[in-house]
């Protein structure tokens, strides 16, 4: 009790410095006011009747990247099993618009409580799961705590944890021992991930490598996206125009890559750049930042013209993805910043080969195996990226072989998906068989104890 005491009183004291955060958060919702009660474990009056016959699954996801993975996990559970509904929850405003999505009359969404005993409690009460599972690295003590209390398993699929994020958890240990002996299973994507779930505490055999499950999203995701000219059209891209897409870029990237698509330029004049930056609340600051390099600046969400910007500034959600059918040279963003990179796979979706800082630690797996089997190439600094940059731009025939290498390699890697979904499954009819032998078992010893020891 005291330890849970201690971590609430953590959690408040976090929650005074993180308000102002919290507020822009607020702001950027679709509705405010919904954010703000179910993260206080408040849901509609209707879930309870909602959900009341229902058999449920609680499925966290934190913000788009992690929606976007267990979409697929979503799909094979629902072709699987047709017993459990699931109840997906993200934290933040733009996963949660991703999440509505695939709302439907099995999947119900809502934004995940505040790790407070009385709001994490308020909401199992009234979701009653019979599991929890949550994705890549979502670790919350109260709420794992909780699920044990009440007899649910919990645990983590598509698990992620970089060298840093261990190392983070590693200076905590004394604190998050007990945590981890709380997580029932954890389905690692790489054997490096699974090894550091176990020396963390999570117990051994509870840990296994099965794979990214974000590999799966080349499968079936994007039916209807639109057709490459059409795409140019609507980004206001002439016929001859040559893209040159910098995909969730940081905070310190922006400038860096602006200087050298303004060198780039110089020689090749009908280059365009256009920028998605990782979280699109920080447009207007990296357009400003882009105009001091003399060049017209516009937004996508303005629809601009043919012919009427130098840089195109992503300022919509959800679109990214569609944009790598049209680029001529892709640089993952995440790399030359500390931030330790973003996902190459959907530029491999679309024979995309991807260019990159050196910093990839969140995806070292992938990342390794596209730069050994020639999809992807890390480049030191700046003056790196324009010499390839301009060698792909001279020979673009180069660029498209390193595309189609890159869709090879994460082709070969899918399947994470369906394997994760049965193996939860499995594990949740393993255990309601061994909870009904005990029930039964109970049974016999209460009919034994009542006839004098003998059975009749």
């Amino acid at each position: 009790m005291m330890t849970v005491f201690l971590y609430n009183l953590a959690f408040a004291v976090f929650g005074i410095f993180y308000l102002p955060v919290f507020l822009v958060k607020i702001k950027q919702a679709e509705d405010p006011k919904r954010l703000w009660r179910e993260r206080w474990g408040i849901l509609p009056e209707d879930w309870k009747a909602r959900l009341g016959s229902r058999r449920t699954v609680w499925l966290h996801a934190v913000s788009v990247g992690e929606v976007n993975a267990v979409e697929k996990f979503i799909a094979e559970w629902f072709d699987q099993n047709g017993d459990f509904d699931l109840v997906l929850t993200t934290v933040t405003p733009t996963g949660q618009r991703i999440a509505r999505k695939l709302s439907g009359p099995r999947v119900h969404v809502a934004y995940l409580p505040f790790d407070i005993t009385f709001a994490v409690r308020r909401f199992f009460d009234i979701i009653r799961p019979e599991a929890v599972i949550l994705a890549e690295t979502e670790i919350w003590p109260n709420l794992l705590s909780e699920a044990k209390r009440r007899n649910v398993p919990a645990g983590v699929v598509n698990g992620r944890l970089s060298e840093r994020s261990f190392g983070r958890y590693r200076a905590v240990s004394f604190l998050m021992k007990r945590v981890w002996r709380n997580v029932d299973f954890v389905l690692a994507q790489t054997e490096e991930d699974a090894a550091r779930f176990r020396r963390l505490g999570v117990r051994p055999e509870a840990v296994r490598a099965m794979g990214n499950m974000k590999f799966d999203q080349l499968e079936g995701s994007y039916q209807g996206i639109a057709l490459p000219n059409l795409l140019r059209q609507r980004f206001g891209l002439g016929r001859t125009d040559l893209v040159f897409l910098a995909g969730s870029t940081h905070p310190g990237e922006e400038e860096l890559l602006g200087e050298v698509f303004a060198e780039v330029r110089g020689r090749f004049p009908s280059l365009k750049m256009i920028v998605a930056p990782r979280h699109i609340e920080r447009s207007p600051k990296v357009s400003e930042t882009l105009k001091r390099f003399g060049r017209r600046v516009a937004f996508s969400a303005q629809k601009p013209s043919e012919g009427s910007f130098d840089i195109l500034v992503v300022d919509e959600l959800g679109i990214l993805k569609d944009i790598f059918q049209i680029a001529d040279l892709v640089f993952m963003g995440g790399s030359f910043v500390p931030h330790g990179g973003q996902s190459p796979i959907e530029a491999a979706r679309f024979k995309r080969a991807v260019m990159h800082g050196p910093n990839t630690f969140n995806f070292n797996m992938i990342y390794r195996e596209l730069d050994q089997g020639g999809g992807a190439f890390c480049v030191k600094d700046p003056g790196d990226l324009k010499v390839l940059s301009e060698k792909f731009l001279t020979e673009p025939a180069l660029y498209r072989d390193a595309g189609v290498k890159a869709h090879e390699i994460v082709n070969l890697l899918r399947g994470a998906s369906k394997r994760q979904a049965e193996w939860v499954l499995a594990f949740l009819g393993s255990r309601e068989a061994a909870e009904r032998n005990k029930v039964d078992g109970k049974s016999k010893e209460l009919f034994q104890a009542g006839c004098g020891g003998k059975m009749s």
